[in-house]
């Protein structure tokens, strides 16, 4: 099992407190005051891991996940997060990935045990819509991508759903797409992996309207699985991941970029990372979270900007206390909240009360704007 997948099914568990307390504490390192960062959701909540998030504007918003093997969908108004009970939605085991067009467009892929599942929201009401076929056992929450007149979904096979209809394009034995960004419904980007790791290899394709190509093998470490793309503009195309650190030291991120001709490693000083989450700022730079292993015994809520040149490390909000102990925290996703520069990030955290009790739960952090920030 992928080490993501442990750390989802570990958030399953927690263990919820009925209130948390405020967003400052004494695990916050320097940057704490200066945090760009601010806790939208978290605490008791019907959901105990959020895996992914998607916007159709500043008032309204979805994030995905699951509590107690109940797949739960959240939704965003503006002024708070809520459970969304929407008529039609079905059950599943978890939501793993959303993705909105607009804010009569949205679309849900989940997993009900081994079984793929496909909702879409049409402004009323949530309808089940056929699933992508072949999305395989070996790693079944595939990530989908929405655009105007397209779905894009990953897995086993790279496929497009167009009109009501699925075609798939099927890859070699072992390779399994983890991540899928599109400008449009002619121009998306996939990344995945050739299996197992150790001698195995990262993989993208471009999808140019008519098919799927595959790109040259990003510059990477041996071991490194990049699981994650962001496109930021026409052959502006960024993928990341991590590998696992020798020793159990800490994890190794990259980050390379492609220009539509070849690829760069931006990695630079960006450490300590497992990168679960990417996506472009809309001025020539990026945002990357996940877990941070700066500290073996706990992991701080982190953020880290990448400006076109170089990166700067920034801390999260709290969502626990000044009395916790060994708080963790994961971020699964990131996306554009609204149109103004601000950013979702969703996940999970746990931590210790000085009784023994455990708190935690699902996660969301908005990114104020640059003007908002202290």
């Amino acid at each position: 099992m992928h080490r993501r997948q442990l750390l989802r099914t570990a958030a399953t568990s927690l263990t919820l407190a009925a209130t948390l307390l405020a967003t400052t504490g004494a695990a916050a390192n320097e940057s704490t005051a200066q945090t760009r960062w601010e806790i939208s959701f978290s605490g008791n909540s019907p959901i105990a891991s959020v895996y992914s998030v998607t916007s159709a504007g500043e008032n309204t918003a979805w994030a995905a996940g699951s509590k107690d093997t109940r797949g739960v969908v959240l939704r965003w108004d503006g002024a708070g997060w809520s459970e969304d009970t929407t008529p039609g939605l079905p059950r599943v085991w978890q939501w793993s990935s959303v993705s909105a067009v607009a804010e009569d467009d949205v679309w849900a892929f989940g997993t009900l045990v081994r079984d793929p599942v496909l909702a879409h929201y049409d402004g009323t009401r949530w309808n089940t819509a056929p699933a992508p076929p072949f999305v395989g056992d070996s790693w079944p929450n595939a990530p989908i991508k929405a655009v105007p007149g397209r779905l894009f979904a990953g897995g086993e096979a790279l496929h497009t759903y167009t009109d009501g209809v699925w075609s798939a394009t099927a890859l070699p034995e072992q390779v399994v797409i983890r991540d899928i960004d599109a400008l449009g419904p002619d121009d998306a980007y996939a990344t995945g992996m050739r299996y197992p790791v150790t001698t195995g290899h990262p993989v993208v394709h471009h999808w140019d309207g008519t098919g799927w190509t595959q790109l040259p093998t990003p510059p990477v470490p041996a071991g490194t699985e990049l699981d994650h793309v962001t496109v930021a503009g026409p052959d502006d195309v960024y993928v990341a991941g991590y590998a696992e650190g020798e020793d159990a030291g800490p994890a190794v991120p990259a980050v390379v970029h492609w220009d539509g001709s070849s690829w760069r490693d931006i990695t630079g000083s960006l450490s300590s990372l497992y990168l679960n989450a990417i996506t472009a700022d809309g001025h020539g730079g990026l945002w990357v979270t996940g877990m941070d292993q700066t500290e073996p015994a706990f992991a701080e809520p982190v953020f880290w900007h990448y400006d076109g040149t170089a990166w700067t490390k920034e801390a999260g909000a709290l969502a626990t206390g000044t009395d916790v102990r060994w708080p963790s925290y994961t971020f699964h996703d990131l996306a554009p909240a609204d149109d103004t520069g601000t950013f979702w990030a969703v996940g999970d955290f746990s931590a210790y009360l000085p009784d023994g009790d455990e708190v935690g739960g699902g996660l969301i952090q908005r990114s104020r704007t640059a003007s908002e920030a202290p």
